[in-house]
């Protein structure tokens, strides 16, 4: 018999794009039991009890699109999963990490729903949803609750998780929508990887991989950084000197140099670090270029120059004005989060700094996903990206792979696995073979890809494991694959398949299709568009752009086709010379691929190699 209780039956951490949305979600599947037949409006009570502990509910919007929507529909009549959606996201507010996005969908089940609340940081979020089940479970039979006491556990737990503020608004900096860098966590001390493969660069609170050792020793050694300093002319306070009395009317300035500019400059209390006040524009240039100079010379690309000056809008030489000190970790706070005057945007210079010219620190990525052949796609896109020159990541079902070499053995086509070749330096480009299990249980790897690719779906052939039943849910699983494309890159469709097709116009970029027969109306639909496609006309493979057509080999002349055109083979290279054609890898190297592609792995080799 079913209990009046809220149980959790399993939870979900989604670390990447998925079913849902594009970002790192808690998914839990929870039975409400009897429950079912209690909506919040029966429950007598209830909502005065729920808004006593949290009146910050009162600004949730929810389907009414208005601060107060949710308590209205409190009011109406809603059910505990919608409720403890909602107490989560708020709690993840009150903990210092706003949620945002939430959902609870029914299931086929009675009484069992599913529970989505956004999760940038698994820990925090299980514990904000463990307590939001006590809390309203104390609401729902009217027992004491001690709001204070979660609160601060839950701020605990916050404060434990968290990126520090210095690292946090660098990396807000460039995942923000006007940079799209995407990051990765690699450790719970805020080592921070900003961008995919060759191209990262990694941060430690204001520390970044262009940050030499040397010149860290040189900041932390006063006496020497004291002699390089003042051997150019700067205006030092010598180390051996006493430290400034409180006599002493010098004010203390705080200036931040990023890559040899001045970005940032406030004036601090000598007595309490927390108040700042931004004197940016105030800066005398010479003063400002007198902190860049020590910068430089004690070669940080990112410091802190600490100053003692009367006047920070005059020259440093004409008030007696003196370098303090110069720091390689300097903290971001007291120019991002002033006392007073403007904040300023020092998370987007030094990300500026660290990716020049718009630089977006992506490598080439492709997602495949299908019901079946993937697998053959994967190693077929691996290898024309390694004949036109790059070193390639490949995780499928049959391994990892690290430029053909086997580092992995076993189904690699999996979140880890992908993430290792995402978090590879030596990688210049990455295939990634995604399954339906893998959106719905683990997320996808990546934020977004260059090229997304959807070779076929067999709805029914998923049927029956994360309570998915019926056609829609599949295709909310497998559109996942478009939905991440890049508005630069481009989703390669299996044109004879009509559930993918569907999915062209969810495509941010282009859209290639592919099929083995070219006279499909939809192809004949997308020419007249001017869009590319991929099909088999008579016995040659066709590379089309709207009307014009280009032969880009006989079919003959593709061994492993094993001289039967109409083999399953056929699709999977369709699929992987349309992929190769949306990654500009140029067609003569296409040809020879398709002419020589083998999949047969060069030796194993350990797994840490090439890393």
């Amino acid at each position: 018999m079913k209990s009046r209780n809220i149980r959790f039956l399993k939870t979900l951490y989604l670390r990447g794009p998925n079913i849902w949305t594009y970002r790192p979600v808690l998914e839990v599947w929870v039975d409400i039991g009897e429950l079912e037949d209690c909506p919040s409006n029966v429950l007598p009570g209830f909502v005065d009890r729920l808004c006593e502990w949290l009146p910050t509910l009162a600004e949730h919007r929810c389907s009414y699109g208005e601060p107060g929507g949710f308590i209205r529909r409190l009011h109406e009549g809603t059910w505990p999963g919608h409720i403890l959606e909602h107490v989560t996201l708020e709690l993840q507010n009150l903990a210092g990490t706003p949620g945002g996005f939430g959902r609870a969908r029914e299931t086929g089940v009675r009484g069992v729903y599913k529970v989505v609340v956004q999760a940038w940081h698994e820990e925090i979020t299980r514990a904000c949803l463990d307590a939001a089940r006590d809390l309203v479970m104390a609401a729902i039979e009217d027992t004491p609750f001690d709001m204070e006491a979660t609160h601060a556990r839950l701020k605990e737990v916050s404060l434990k998780y968290l990126l520090d503020p210095n690292t946090a608004c660098i990396v807000d900096a460039a995942t923000a929508k006007d940079r799209g860098i995407p990051a990765i966590r690699l450790s719970d001390d805020h080592l921070v990887q900003l961008g995919y493969g060759s191209r990262q660069r990694r941060i430690w609170a204001a520390q970044s991989d262009r940050t030499s050792a040397i010149a860290q020793g040189i900041a932390r050694y006063p006496e020497l950084s004291y002699r390089l300093l003042s051997s150019c002319g700067l205006s030092v306070l010598d180390p051996d000197d006493d430290a400034p009395s409180e006599a002493d009317d010098r004010q203390p300035y705080r200036l931040l140099v990023v890559g040899g500019n001045l970005i940032a400059a406030a004036r601090m209390d000598a007595s309490n670090e927390r108040i700042a006040v931004d004197v940016t524009e105030q800066v005398h240039p010479s003063t400002a270029t007198a902190a860049a100079l020590a910068s430089r010379v004690i070669g940080l690309d990112i410091a802190g120059v600490d100053m003692l000056i009367h006047d920070i809008s005059r020259p440093l030489g004409t008030q007696n004005g003196v370098i303090v000190g110069v720091h390689e970790a300097p903290k971001l706070v007291a120019h991002t989060q002033p006392s007073s005057g403007e904040p300023r945007p020092v998370g987007r210079a030094i990300v500026d700094h660290l990716f020049p010219n718009g630089d977006d620190g992506r490598i080439p990525v492709v997602g495949i996903i299908g019901s079946n052949g993937t697998t053959e796609v994967a190693h077929w896109v691996a290898e024309f990206l390694r004949l036109g020159g790059k070193f390639t990541g490949l995780a499928c079902e049959d391994g990892l792979f690290l430029d053909r070499r086997l580092v992995e053995k076993g189904n690699c086509a999996n979140w880890r696995c992908a993430t290792h070749i995402l978090m590879n330096r030596a990688v210049e480009a990455a295939v990634i073979e995604n399954s339906a299990d893998v959106i719905l249980g683990q997320g996808m790897a990546y934020d977004r890809c260059q090229v997304g690719v959807v070779t076929g779906i067999v709805p029914e052939q998923h049927y029956g494991s994360y309570y998915i039943e019926n056609h829609e849910y599949v295709f909310k699983v497998f559109r996942s694959q478009v939905d991440v494309v890049l508005p630069s890159g481009v989703a390669v469709l299996n044109a004879a398949d009509p559930m993918v097709v569907e999915m062209a116009p969810l495509c941010d970029g282009e859209v290639i299709f592919y099929a083995a027969a070219g006279d499909l109306p939809v192809l004949s639909e997308h020419a007249e568009r001017g869009g590319r496609a991929v099909y088999v006309r008579g016995d040659d493979l066709i590379f089309a752009t709207g009307k014009e057509e280009l032969v880009l080999l006989p079919l003959a002349q593709i061994p492993y086709l094993g001289g039967d055109p109409t083999s399953e083979r056929l699709k999977a290279v369709l699929a992987a010379v349309a992929a190769a054609w949306a990654l500009g890898i140029a067609l003569h190297v296409i040809r020879t691929g398709a002419e020589t592609f083998s999949n047969e792995p060069d030796n194993a080799m350990p797994s840490n190699m090439g890393v």
